[in-house]
């Protein structure tokens, strides 16, 4: 009898994590396709281009600053952490990219700061969730946190 409740609580236990992945529709390329893209306006110092990878409603929650919520918001904050980055470069890993039904997708990843000089400035992890948004993949949610 106790095998068969154990059994009974691995499957109910598993059956959220199927539901997670049982569609992709592109996600993981997608994601994949964004991070680069994020990680090159970082590079190039290009906030506009940085605010066009967020959805019109989306938040990110930065350490040590209120949560920006909308591109205009986010595009004035991340202008600001450019600057204040002096040129830094970004490698951004994704770790872990879930497809959640057909159009969204959560990511969890790590990433390291490195100053124009070849400093080390930081490192740390982030969860970004992603939606399509009219046909294209958005971040509508991101959080990162310093591991310094």
């Amino acid at each position: 009898m106790r095998s068969a409740g154990l059994i009974l609580c691995a499957t109910l236990l598993a059956l959220p994590s199927a539901a997670f992945g049982q569609a992709d529709s592109g996600a993981e390329a997608a994601v994949n396709e964004g991070v680069i893209a994020w990680q090159t306006a970082w590079d190039s110092g290009d906030a506009a281009a940085l605010a066009a990878l967020y959805s019109a409603d989306a938040i990110v929650m930065a350490p040590g600053a209120d949560a920006m919520q909308g591109q205009e918001a986010i595009e004035a904050g991340l202008a600001v952490a450019i600057e204040m980055a002096e040129g830094s470069q970004m490698a951004i890993t994704p770790g872990e990219i879930i497809p959640v039904g057909d159009d969204h997708a959560i990511e969890v990843g790590s990433f390291v700061e490195t100053g124009a000089d070849g400093s080390h400035k930081d490192h740390g992890k982030y969860v970004a969730v992603w939606a399509k948004v009219d046909g294209s993949w958005k971040i509508v949610r991101d959080i990162w946190n310093s591991s310094m």
